[in-house]
């Protein structure tokens, strides 16, 4: 098991406490999570409890295995790239296993720069993969909490 802190502005002050009682007390390995995400249907309800203060930059994003060597798939059977890019997908219960292999095809496409970054002059130091950007995008959040043309990373 691994557990997973969420840093928000309601319990930021609380962080130093969570990890002691993660590490100390249950002996659990642990990541500590600064950087909130819009939900999956476009609500941008959870960027607005982000701490600002403990947002980081991220590094550099040069790809992932996501559709690769690892994927996510829902209790209905579909399967996509990862927990973010979720469509396109496949279907787990109509179309069999045969069916995995086209995510690392998807994955791919998921990572091309379209919409609000086709063209982004700073495309090569993007810290924020494009599926979770277009997340960001549909969420109409501001640009500082991923891009580094509204200060992101910068």
């Amino acid at each position: 098991m691994r557990i997973n802190i969420i840093v928000a502005e309601e319990n930021a002050h609380e962080v130093d406490d969570m990890v002691r009682l993660v590490e100390d007390r249950w002996g659990f390995p642990h990541q500590v999570f600064t950087n909130i995400s819009p939900t999956i249907d476009g609500e941008a309800k959870p960027s607005a409890s982000q701490a600002q203060k403990y947002v980081r930059a991220r590094r550099v994003f040069t790809g992932c295995n996501a559709g690769h060597t690892f994927f996510h798939v829902d209790p209905h059977g579909i399967a996509s790239v990862c927990k973010i890019g979720r469509d396109p997908s496949v279907n787990l219960m109509t179309e069999g296993l045969t069916a995995l292999p086209r995510l690392g095809g998807i994955a791919e496409s998921l990572q091309l720069r379209t919409g609000g970054c086709s063209g982004c002059s700073k495309v090569g130091t993007c810290r924020t993969c494009r599926p979770l950007a277009k997340l960001h995008q549909e969420a109409g959040d501001n640009r500082s909490l991923y891009c580094q043309h509204g200060g992101y990373g910068a």
